[in-house]
Order: structure tokens, then C-alpha cells, then sequence
């Protein structure tokens, strides 16, 4: 009974939302700008806007912040990027005395750049900001004024998937940026990266804060306004998650770890953001990294982000102080259980769970999207058109316009589009001859290789350092094989990397990543899916399906 009252409660809400839809967009007309003009919005003390489209914003008077990044009124502009039906939109909180804030738009960008406050958005649809939570401003707060007297400070948040991870990361990145000028970000979830394409671990060095979704600000190799700085280090994983090959991971992993070891005193605040995966081995994983970035870290920050599920929740960070090396720096481990932004009940807000305490779950950390929540296989392949962008962008000699930016209801255009770009754009013509092809997860003759690596994403490696003792090779970037020609012994390769570091590649990997099917064609035409395929007619033409509903008749005789 509580569940049907719940779901007729939302379709009310619903309803009404509709209602009020065409006041609703009458109302952000007139609170938003042309993308040839600029948006200039006064805000009260406490008073929150959402930035949508692509634009340079500064604070014009006053002081407020962009998802943690402070700014006043001699603060420089910085680029935010959000897209529609993706993200909520960047938020901007006004400080004690409030803030006027402007926005310009940025040059290449086909999004309409505009800014919604409460005042103009008269339904809940329509009024979706990020809300930080008090307790995570607190957590915030202390991460970011650490007086760093003892060293560079680290920040690792851990958790399960779906608990705002990323959210988090992202507002403590912001805030070290503003307070520090710069910060490094060290991803361990090969699965949904924030500043790669999938398939990788990665340290990069920020300047800019990151405002916008993951897919917005993907430092691949295209130079966009409002990117930020290319990836410092990478290694290759070859899958969405360590499970295939996890001593490869945890080698590519410590490996971004000593890149940024080897910075000594230039070395900048480091925040971790780790995978969803917080039970057995992938605690194990996440334990080991994390145990070597505190043999050369003064202040170590531990956050564990609590889901209302108890069973899906890491255990007590407590685990990560269990053992440090007798002759590496006694960091000060301080750690924190926070709540979720918002409910993660694996199956719907309505799903039977485990009870858990008032402490780990608080539901107003921020409100939902006004769209579904994706799935990470939504999420990759954004992702994967963000890449795909870039690499167009670069092949076209046209950095400056690889970003994603697409309007509201523009999703199924743009992939289109880009898959069109994909095939127009001139690929780089490389000699099997002087290059090695490499199976992670396989074996297979030199002939049927050259097939498996055609119409697949490839990882773009370097020679081994010499006396690298993790028998780890770091990876430049990633590639698209548009065609293999095996008589002549060519590859043809899309990829965002510049020349000056494919100059460097001599090793293609090829792991497990999964390209969209709708970027490798136009409309449904997809040449790779076609090829030695049954037809949908007759017996064999379809996969067999589970039938568990019949009883095997030894039950029956029972």
C-alpha cells in the first residue's frame, strides 16, 4: 500500500508538472539570453542560478561560487559547460552579500547559453540544481583549508556506484583549484572516468575547475576553451572494470601514483576518485593504491559515502589505517562517513531495502535530474561521442571545436552527426611494419589480430621505459580503426591525439572496450554489425532465452 501511494503521488506530481510546462518555458524565455548576447543575473544572499549551454562566467560584484570554485569580483572567468538533458547545469550560489554574475558565450559553441533561477522556474522539472549537502560543505571546507604545513595534501572518495562520488570529488577539485591554482586528479574508475574516454586509469593536473558533466570537460587531446590540461599520465586497462586482468590494473594505477611521486615539492593537492566497486577484490584494489599514495602524503582525507543500502556500502574506512610502511611519511589519515546525495535503491524508489540509521542516509543532498538517471552503458557511450568529437576536431584541424555541446532533445542528432564526421574525417595512415599489435585478454594468430583490431578501439602505447620495475607502459591516448588493409599491411586510425605524441606510439592494444554501434555508422547503417551475421528468419537467427518459469519433472514427481 505505501508503494502504490508513493507511485500515485509522483504521477500527480507529474501531472502537475505538466500543467504548469508552458508557463514554465514562457518563464525561462524571458530569464535567458540569445547565444549572440550575455546573461547578467543578480542574486540574493544564499540565491542560487543554473548555468545551462557552453559560457566564459565571472562575477561581476559580490563573491559566490560554481560548484565549489570561489570567485569575486577580480576573479578571472572561467568556462562553464553543461548539455542539455545530460546534466542538471552548472550551479552558482550567491555568497553573504550575494552576487551579480555575467555570462558570455564561447566562441564554436551551437548551445544557448542562459541562466535559470527559482524565480523563473515554476515547476520542479524545471528547478534542478546540484544542492550540496551542509555535512559535505563541512567535509569540504576542512579538505580545502588544510594549512598543508606537514605536505601536500591527498582526498579519496570511496563508495558505491551511484552515491555522488564524482559530485563530490568534483566540488573538493574546485574548491583546491580556487584555493591552491591548480590540482591533480587521479581516476580509478576505468569504468565512467571524468577526464578520459573509458578503458583507462589517469593522473591529470587541473587549472581549470571542472563545471560540467564528465563528458563536457574530457581531456583526450583536443585543445577547446574550457579543457583542461591534457592527461599528465595514463595506462591502459582495456575494460570498464579491473575484473579482467586486476594485477594490470593495480600496476597502471601505482604507476599514475609514482607520476605523481616524481613531482616532489611541485606536487599539487591530489583527489582520488575511485570505482563503485566496494566488496571483495575491488576493496582490495582500491585499499592497495590508496596505501601508496599515503607513503608520500602528509594529510590523507578518507570519505566514504554511505548508500541508504546498507549491504551495497564499503566497509568503515578504518581498513585503510591498518597498515602503513615503516619508512614512508606517517600521514594524518582523517576520515569521514557522509549520506548520499540521494536515494540509490538499485531498483527504484520503491524497492524493498535494508533499514539503516538516520546517519548514513539523508535525502536532500540534491535534488534529481529532471530526466531518468542514465545507465553506465548511457554514461560510456556520451562518453565515447565526446571522444569521438575530439578526434574529429583534431583530424580536422579544428580543435577548438571538439567539445560536446548539443541542445535539449538534440542526443540522437548529434550522434548521428558525428558518426557522419567519423566517416568523412582522413584517418592517419600507419605501417604494420612498424608498429605491434598487442591482445590484452587473448591469444590469436597475426592474420585473425588484424581483424579482431578492425572497427575497434585500440589503446595508443609507448616503447617500455627502461628499468621500469611495474612492467607497465604508458598509454598516449586511444584510437578508432577505421580499416585494416592486410596486402598492404596498413592500418588507418582516427584518433584526438596531436602528432607530436603519435610520433611516440609503438604499440596497439586492443582489450575489451565496446565502441557504440551508432557512431561506427549513419542511420542504422553500420558496417562492422553486418558481416557473416544470420538473418532474422529461421531456426538459429535469434538468441535462446532463459525459460525458468518451467518445472523440470523430477520437481514435479517430488
Amino acid at each position: 500500500a505505501p508503494a502504490k501511494s508513493q507511485s500515485h503521488k509522483r504521477r500527480k506530481r507529474a501531472a502537475s508538472d505538466a500543467a504548469g510546462a508552458d508557463d514554465a518555458q514562457s518563464s525561462y524565455a524571458r530569464a535567458s539570453t540569445g547565444a549572440d548576447a550575455a546573461f547578467d543575473v543578480t542574486l540574493a544572499p544564499g540565491a542560487v542560478a543554473v548555468i545551462d549551454g557552453a559560457c566564459a562566467i565571472r562575477c561581476v560584484d559580490g563573491q559566490c561560487d560554481a560548484h565549489g570554485y570561489e570567485m569575486r569580483a577580480n576573479t578571472p572567468a572561467v568556462i562553464a559547460r553543461s548539455v542539455c538533458g545530460v546534466d542538471r547545469g552548472v550551479t552558482v550560489t550567491a555568497g553573504a552579500c550575494g552576487a551579480r554574475v555575467r555570462g558570455e558565450p564561447v566562441e564554436g559553441a551551437t548551445a544557448t547559453c542562459r541562466a535559470r533561477t527559482r524565480e523563473t522556474s515554476t515547476t520542479e522539472r524545471d528547478w534542478t540544481p546540484t544542492v550540496i549537502t551542509h555535512h559535505w560543505r563541512t567535509v569540504a571546507e576542512n579538505i580545502v583549508s588544510s594549512d598543508g604545513e606537514r605536505g601536500v595534501a591527498c582526498a579519496a572518495f570511496v563508495g558505491p556506484k551511484g552515491v555522488g562520488k564524482s559530485t563530490f570529488a568534483r566540488f573538493v577539485a574546485n574548491g583546491l583549484v580556487s584555493r591552491c591554482g591548480a590540482c591533480a586528479w587521479l581516476d580509478l574508475d576505468c569504468g565512467q572516468p571524468e577526464l578520459t574516454a573509458p578503458g583507462l586509469v589517469s593522473l591529470t593536473y587541473l587549472r581549470q575547475p571542472l563545471l560540467g558533466a564528465p563528458q563536457t570537460h574530457q581531456a583526450s587531446g583536443a585543445e577547446f576553451a574550457g579543457a583542461p590540461a591534457t592527461t599528465f599520465s595514463a595506462s591502459f586497462v582495456g575494460d570498464v572494470s579491473p575484473q579482467s586482468d586486476p594485477d594490470a590494473y593495480v600496476r597502471g594505477a601505482l604507476r599514475c601514483v609514482d607520476a605523481w611521486k616524481a613531482l616532489g615539492d611541485a606536487r599539487p593537492p591530489l583527489v582520488i576518485n575511485t570505482s563503485g566497486w566496494v566488496k571483495g577484490l575491488g576493496l582490495e584494489l582500491t585499499e592497495e593504491v590508496l596505501r601508496a599514495v599515503g607513503t608520500c602524503a602528509a594529510d590523507f582525507y578518507v570519505v566514504n559515502i554511505n548508500s541508504h543500502v546498507a549491504s551495497r556500502n564499503a566497509p568503515s574506512v578504518e581498513w585503510f589505517c591498518d597498515y602503513m610502511s615503516p619508512d614512508a611519511i606517517k600521514p594524518s589519515v582523517q576520515t569521514f562517513e557522509v549520506a548520499a546525495g540521494y536515494g540509490t535503491a538499485p531498483n527504484g524508489a520503491d524497492a524493498d531495502v535494508e533499514e539503516t540509521s538516520a546517519e548514513t542516509y539523508d535525502s536532500g543532498g540534491a535534488t534529481k535530474s529532471k530526466d531518468p538517471r542514465r545507465s553506465a552503458s548511457d554514461s560510456r557511450a556520451l562518453s565515447w561521442l565526446a571522444w569521438s568529437k575530439q578526434a574529429v576536431a583534431m583530424c580536422n584541424n579544428c580543435p577548438s571545436q571538439g567539445a560536446l555541446d548539443f541542445e535539449d532533445g538534440g542526443e540522437i542528432e548529434a550522434f548521428n552527426a558525428v558518426a557522419a564526421d567519423l566517416t568523412r574525417s582522413t584517418p592517419w595512415k600507419v605501417s604494420l611494419d612498424d608498429i605491434v599489435i598487442h591482445l590484452l585478454h587473448a591469444d590469436l594468430p597475426a592474420r585473425e589480430a588484424l581483424m579482431a583490431i578492425n572497427g575497434a578501439i585500440v589503446g595508443l602505447l609507448k616503447a617500455p621505459a627502461p628499468g621500469d620495475e611495474r612492467g607497465c607502459v604508458e598509454c598516449l591516448g586511444l584510437g578508432l580503426v577505421r580499416g585494416v588493409d592486410a596486402t598492404r599491411r596498413y592500418a588507418y586510425i582516427l584518433t584526438p591525439l596531436p602528432n607530436d605524441k603519435l610520433k611516440h606510439v609503438e604499440t596497439l592494444a586492443l582489450g575489451k572496450l565496446e565502441f557504440p554501434p551508432r557512431l561506427l555508422g549513419v542511420a542504422g547503417e553500420f558496417p562492422y554489425m553486418h558481416v557473416g551475421t544470420i538473418a532474422n528468419i529461421g531456426s538459429g537467427s535469434k538468441a535462446i532465452k532463459s525459460r525458468n518459469n518451467i518445472v523440470r519433472s523430477t520437481a514435479l514427481r517430488r
